[in-house]
């Protein structure tokens, strides 16, 4: 047993020393995690905005009526109830104010900050490069997406949990084999599973964890260990494709249009745009479009990053002697990133965002900040120089997060810079703006940048529903007709559009066409107040005073909603 012990113990890094009163281990946690939580909180006045945030939160049936079933329902082709959990409490805590969502991202991302310091304290066993690792990871702009966005709380979250599980791991290798440590850092996984699908990531971080601690990953020991989490990653990945499929979206590696080879392509130039953008942030947008050239081609960046990424891999794999810290740096940031890479689609929204480096980016992070040890070593002249590549970056990168954050202030101008900086995203800009345009009393702007939307890209359903709604309340019930009948085709369960078009066909005195959509309405709905009232009239219009007198009394005893 003694032989044992001492095998394994030899196997890791030592534990870090005793901490005492003035130890850095004391405070840096606390400065990490205090900046964090100091720096967004300048965006705590922002609004939600018009891209899922709503839909997300306080028009999720789940959240607003929480209850066990959190459990057994679905949102916008996602199974998060973790997520629904602090959404649900963050809408009860606060009356549906905003602020107690931004809060909860905010101390959410700060404990992040807190625990990304603990944990590559014990992996580096060196406080000063877990500081600015930690550092890093709170104040970088690519993690605001990630916080300031209510409808992306569950990425922080599921990574809250993604790092306590991490950390069950780094100290059940330090202890008996399938202890309490293991089943901890198991039973976090499933947590974070449950607050978002791409926590299936994390048994390919252990694995490079086993390196950092100088484990063999690939023993027998190391494989029974990861064999649980591989198999439910595996689970929770193939769920994840059955919901978002019986939801209507887009799944699979030809979606969107684009061949195998064009995923390829998209891929290895993604992985090379984002360490671009994690070293310098500028341009940042909530999309990032992959736009063809009018060739139908790509343009020539595309076909080279292959190459180049495939040069600086083969580079990484030859220096992995020399400095393991950047071999064991870019295998966390492809671990993690790998399977938001563009290889398919799972979803309506975005093929690459600033998000998906929530986590990933700490590999980049650990590069960084083992550059001056790193030259201590091997050429003491570049010390200097890597001292002031840590101080300048988070200088730099601080005021960016900071007027960053102040995009979020209000849709439209969020949508407007992301315009300036990657275009109008085939026509979803438009969508966008129109709709925020739209919820401010703008209808006349608002339909304008619906037609902008229809033209750029005709498959953009949810502008016929917007530009049908406005179309009607301008008394144009002809082309409101035709646009609500093009959304209904492709989205033919939504009670509030049958009730919109019942309308719509009322004004062109179409009563029994009217009646129908309503009963649909009703269907779909059967507390659709306002409903019952539009049917009363409805039938009186066609004689049957006794079902539209019962319908209104059902109306005037429910209330309107």
């Amino acid at each position: 047993m003694a032989k044992q012990i001492s095998k394994k113990t030899s196997s890791a890094k030592p534990a870090p020393a005793p901490q005492t009163n003035a130890s850095p281990d004391r405070w840096m946690p606390w400065v990490a995690a205090g900046l964090a939580f100091l720096l967004f909180s300048t965006g705590f006045g922002n609004p939600m905005v018009a891209m899922d945030d709503h839909s997300a939160t306080i028009d999720n049936p789940v959240v607003k009526n929480f209850s066990p079933a959190v459990f057994t329902q679905f949102n916008l082709g996602m199974y998060a109830p973790i997520t629904w959990m602090g959404y649900a409490m963050a809408n009860a805590l606060g009356d549906g104010k905003v602020i107690w969502f931004h809060l909860f991202s905010a101390l959410v991302h700060a404990a992040n900050a807190f625990l990304v310091f603990r944990l590559f304290r014990r992996l580096e066993g060196n406080s000063t490069a877990a500081f600015f690792i930690a550092l890093f990871f709170a104040i970088h702009p690519m993690q605001v997406e990630a916080v300031s966005w209510v409808a992306a709380f569950s990425t922080p979250l599921f990574s809250l949990f993604s790092l306590l599980a991490l950390h069950a791991y780094v100290r059940h290798t330090q202890g008996n084999a399938w202890g309490k440590q293991y089943w901890l850092a198991l039973g976090f996984f499933v947590l974070a599973c449950l607050s978002k699908s791409a926590a299936v990531a994390l048994p390919l971080s252990l694995l490079v964890v086993d390196l950092w601690l100088k484990r063999p990953p690939l023993s027998r020991q190391s494989l029974l260990e990861k064999a649980p989490f591989f198999a439910l990653a595996i689970g929770f990945g193939l769920f994840t494709f059955f919901t978002r499929a019986q939801a209507g979206h887009d799944v699979g590696a030809q979606a969107g249009g684009f061949s195998i080879a064009d995923r390829a392509l998209m891929a290895c130039h993604t992985v090379l745009f984002y360490w671009t953008k994690l070293i310098v942030p500028l341009g940042l947008s909530i999309w990032y479009p992959f736009e063809k050239t009018a060739a139908g081609g790509w343009h020539w960046t595309y076909y080279a990053a292959p190459v180049v990424l495939a040069g600086l891999l083969w580079w990484v794999w030859r220096i992995r002697e020399q400095a393991p810290f950047v071999f064991r740096g870019v295998l966390f940031y492809l671990a993690n990133i790998l399977f938001a890479l563009p290889f398919y689609t799972i979803g309506t929204f975005e093929l690459r965002s600033d998000r998906y480096n929530y986590l990933a980016c700490l590999g980049i992070f650990a590069i960084l900040a083992a550059l001056p040890g790193f030259y201590r070593e091997k050429n003491p002249n570049r010390v200097g120089a890597a001292w002031a590549l840590l101080v300048i970056l988070p200088l730099f990168w601080f005021i960016s997060s900071w007027l960053r954050i102040r995009d979020w202030r209000d849709t439209i101008t969020l949508i407007e810079k992301a315009m300036a900086a990657q275009g109008n995203n085939f026509g979803k800009a438009y969508l966008w703006r129109g709709m925020a345009l739209g919820d401010i009393g703008q209808g006349r702007k608002a339909l304008e940048d619906f037609n902008r939307a229809i033209s750029i890209n005709p498959d953009l359903t949810e502008a016929y529903k917007y530009r049908g709604g406005l179309l009607g309340m301008a008394q144009q019930y002809e082309a409101s007709l035709a646009d609500l009948n093009k959304y209904l085709e492709k989205n033919p369960n939504e009670a509030d559009i049958y009730y919109n078009r019942a309308l719509t066909l009322v004004n062109l005195n179409r009563s029994q066409e009217a009646l129908a959509d309503l009963n649909k309405a009703l269907e779909l709905a059967p507390d659709f107040t306002r409903a019952y009232r539009a049917r009363g009239n409805v039938r009186k219009q066609l004689g049957d005073e006794a079902g539209g007198d019962a319908d209104l009394k059902k109306f005037e005893q429910m209330g309107d909603k």
